[in-house]
């Protein structure tokens, strides 16, 4: 069921139209800025809903003890309240602004409930900015998707920290937007100590867009290969010159690599085509 831009008497009526929709599995309720009932909060119960999107104008309560993933988009005002989800749901959040410490907060609570988590760069930072040097433990997190820039790399050991039984950590090099003229600063992560997940959980780690040159990453990948214990898989997608993908290729794999059943699989893709 899709639900963008219309039209109806009240909240009730919007509501017992998904609340008595027996089979229904997927909800995506679109909400413009000029909506007559943008401000008002919407309760979505239903025993069968897997599936949830919501944009930023739009205000739900879920109840959906099926839950298996809820995308929701943003600014400076948390969207969604969570009632019941399923045992292994999938939180998909992509906020944007200035965010008081009250919703971030409330956003972390939420995330901790969570099997799976994808976050984008702009709401990562404005966790770690609040948050400084503790997160909250995200005990029964699994998967990571999360993007970094270059000058926030650094925060990287503090969510993996945070996250003692991550199974499969997705990771994701963007540039940062800066003023014109200013240039993204590189930072090398230093791990003072091996988190946990990397001993007794992480099986699967995948990079996207690994940057040529950048010295700080490569010696992460280094990292993660000589520190995990249980490692199954290791993918990394490099955009390099034909000249220079060779070499990176033979020092991927003169690596060492702390689990014996570790394997690597690699995507070149020409930097010109990007």
């Amino acid at each position: 069921m899709c639900l963008a831009h219309i039209k109806y008497p009240n909240e009730t009526t919007l509501q017992k139209l998904i609340s008595g929709s027996p089979i229904l599995e997927d909800l995506t309720i679109i909400r413009y800025s000029d909506d007559e009932y943008k401000a008002t909060v919407l309760q979505v119960r239903s025993h069968t809903l897997k599936r949830v999107y919501i944009n930023e104008f739009t205000q739900v309560v879920i109840d959906a003890p099926l839950l298996q993933c809820l995308k929701a988009t943003g600014s400076s005002t948390k969207n969604f309240h969570i009632v019941h989800l399923g045992s292994s749901a999938k939180l998909d959040v992509g906020y944007f602004g200035h965010m008081s410490s009250s919703m971030i907060l409330d956003i972390m609570t939420d995330m901790s409930r969570f099997r799976e988590l994808i976050i984008g760069n702009a709401i990562r930072k404005e966790i770690c900015k609040y948050s400084k040097s503790v997160l909250p433990q995200f005990r029964v997190l699994s998967r990571l998707n999360v993007k970094f820039s270059k000058s926030g790399i650094e925060l990287l050991p503090l969510f993996l920290e945070s996250c003692p039984k991550l199974e499969s950590l997705v990771m994701e090099l963007v540039k940062e937007r800066l003023k014109h003229g200013k240039k993204e600063k590189e930072t090398k992560v230093m791990f003072s100590t091996v988190p946990r997940c990397l001993v007794s959980s992480l099986k699967s780690m995948e990079w996207k867009r690994l940057i040529p040159g950048y010295v700080g990453e490569t010696e992460l990948v280094r990292y993660f290969l000589k520190n995990s214990k249980i490692l199954e898989k290791l993918r990394v997608d490099v955009y390099y010159t034909e000249k220079t993908k060779c070499a990176f290729l033979q020092e991927l794999l003169k690596m060492p690599r702390c689990s014996s059943v570790c394997e690597i699989h690699c995507s070149v893709i020409p930097k010109k085509k990007l």
